[in-house]
């Protein structure tokens, strides 16, 4: 019985990680406390290993690279190569086929098969960028909101796709916020740097400013980014005050909740700041309350006329949560 629960455990991490013990629970109806038992057991075997730390920890499959790949076109290891990532449990990379097809046979697929299947659903999303490669997701704010204080709202990329789950900035993104790499935070900026200048040179942007983080790293991606910009443009300072208790949006379900979250936690310091067009930088969007709310103060205060928002991933779905980042 015990070896029948410690296998459908391990088909069920095989098959939707990154995942943690109390969605296990729920899919297997066992108690938390049954559930540690068996991935303690599992992670002594080699075959699961686990990221993060209390109450968010999540749990991974050891994966066996592939020694034999598969041999595929140029373009296609190219494509890959753009678009799926993934990482070992030794921190290694695994890029383009060697990944995919170790994907693909861990869930009974044909690797090529697959490929044109994925080649396909990512040609989906890749046609809502626009000319600077950016995902454009104004029409989406406007059905969201009744009213809308942004101009322009962009991703660089969308957090995560129908199947294959997280896209490759999704991975970068994710791992990054549970191990705070700088070398993973460097892989990021190389994706994201041109964009971001190449949007402000087009846009005749002349000012920015980072939403801050709920969180307090160490190391913060926007603030290396901001070293990594090659911009020289007046910034607008934005503070993350809570009255009491810590709470991010990512954990608030309610569309509600989270424009509340926003209006009462992000002030403006400089309020004698003026500009004619001003970028509001982000990293993980999820719904868009923030960035609504922030816009609104930016054009009350007579600030800016004209507000901006870039994000490095966000949702497809609209108001969705990113739990993971």
């Amino acid at each position: 019985m015990k070896t029948d629960t410690r296998e459908k455990i391990m088909q069920i991490i095989s098959l939707k990680y990154p995942i943690w013990v109390t969605q296990i629970s729920n899919i297997l109806g066992f108690s938390n406390e049954i559930i540690h038992r068996h991935l303690k057991k599992l992670i002594n075997e080699n075959k699961i290993y686990k990221v993060g730390s209390p109450p968010k920890v999540y749990y991974f499959p050891v994966v066996e690279v592939k020694k034999n790949i598969i041999s595929i076109k140029r373009e296609d290891s190219e494509f890959l190569l753009n678009n799926f990532l993934e990482f070992t449990p030794d921190g290694q990379i695994l890029y383009w086929i060697e990944w995919f097809q170790n994907w693909c046979e861990k869930r009974w697929l044909d690797t090529l098969k697959e490929l044109e299947i994925y080649k396909k659903t990512q040609e989906k999303y890749n046609r809502f960028k626009n000319n600077f490669l950016l995902i454009d997701w104004m029409e989406k704010m406007k059905n969201t909101f009744e009213k809308v204080y942004l101009d322009e709202v962009y991703y660089l990329d969308f957090y995560s796709i129908e199947k294959y789950w997280k896209t490759l900035l999704g991975n970068l993104m994710f791992y990054w916020k549970q191990t705070a790499d700088k070398e993973i935070i460097y892989k990021v900026l190389n994706y994201i740097k041109n964009p971001i200048e190449n949007l402000i040179n087009a846009k005749n942007i002349d000012s920015f400013a980072f939403i801050p983080p709920s969180i307090k790293r160490k190391i913060q991606i926007l603030d290396e980014l901001k070293k990594w910009l090659n911009i020289n443009l007046k910034e607008l300072k934005l503070l993350k005050i809570f009255k009491d208790k810590i709470v991010s949006q990512k954990s608030l379900n309610k569309k509600e909740d989270r424009i509340i979250n926003a209006r009462d936690t992000i002030f403006i310091k400089n309020k004698d700041f003026v500009s004619d067009k001003i970028l509001l930088i982000d990293d993980a969007v999820g719904s868009w309350s923030t960035l609504n709310e922030t816009a609104k103060k930016i054009k009350e205060s007579w600030i800016s006329k004209y507000v901006i928002w870039i994000a490095i991933v966000g949702s497809y779905k609209g108001f969705e949560i990113i739990n993971e980042v």
